[in-house]
């Protein structure tokens, strides 16, 4: 990669960062594509997420920036305007920088997380899930999954009220019927299709997982949005009890490719 003066410079803005290997894959894809373009990380903490952001509406040679873990909700409320996708979610993955200087928030984590799982042989329609988080990248896999059809869909959340919170919106926009759930125990497991994680727990190699796998049905697909590592703690144990599995880089790849069409094409779907 050759960086000039006239390479789209692009972000991912979070904390922590070192672990990423994202802009590796944003690097390459844009590549492949003809962009002149490059992706670092940045190292966000929340309380500067603001003055970040207000920081890259005076720089012009900023193509956009991907929000990630801890910002997703805070930067909604930051940018200029909002898709659909990210009104509706309450959070942002995605920024577009436009000539003025002003900002666009797009959420791209549903629709990634969809073909992540579909790319994986797993068809949500009609199925029942367990998510586990009702966070950022939750809210958005939540309107995902039940607007792609799912026979049933229960949040838990270690905070009960954001689960009953989101359930009631889901469920008003789409017509689906949320349940929520507290501490999920090991019977329950059984009559999910999909367990799905959008908590952070696994990041970065930490121990832990959102829930014991021990009475999961081995047909069941389990998921986990944390990108690194590869096999989370979550994952490993899903492989071990003879389950389908998909990591986070399988709903990431999908998002990298729709996102050339917000930042290059003003896509908005």
């Amino acid at each position: 990669m050759q960086i000039t003066g006239q390479t789209d410079l692009f972000y991912i803005v979070g904390t922590p960062v070192r672990h990423f290997r994202a802009p590796i894959l944003f690097n390459e894809h844009f590549a492949a594509m003809g962009h002149d373009f490059c992706c670092g990380g940045l190292n966000v903490l929340p309380e500067d997420l603001a003055a970040a952001l207000a920081l890259v509406r005076r720089v012009d040679n900023i193509r956009g920036l991907c929000i990630t873990a801890p910002h997703k909700i805070a930067a909604a409320a930051l940018v200029d305007r909002r898709t659909d996708a990210a009104e509706q979610a309450g959070s942002v993955n995605f920024v577009r920088r436009e000539g003025d200087g002003t900002l666009t928030g797009h959420n791209l984590d549903g629709l990634g997380f969809l073909r992540g799982l579909r790319a994986s042989g797993f068809e949500p329609e009609g199925r029942r899930v367990l998510l586990l988080g009702a966070g950022g990248v939750g809210r958005a896999i939540a309107f995902a999954l039940a607007g792609a059809g799912v026979g049933g869909l229960v949040l838990s959340n270690r905070d009960a009220g954001k689960a009953a919170a989101l359930s009631q919106e889901v469920t008003r926009a789409t017509g689906l019927a949320v349940g929520t759930v507290g501490a999920v125990g090991t019977d329950a497991l059984a009559g999910f299709d999909l367990v799905a994680n959008a908590t952070s727990v696994g990041m970065g190699g930490s121990e832990g997982m959102p829930v014991a796998l021990d009475g999961i049905a081995p047909e069941a697909m389990v998921a986990d949005v944390v990108i690194s590592p590869q096999d989370t703690p979550f994952i490993a144990a899903a492989r071990a009890a003879g389950c389908r599995v998909m990591p986070g880089s399988a709903m990431l790849r999908p998002q990298i490719e729709l996102s050339e069409g917000f930042l290059y094409g003003g896509a908005e779907d």
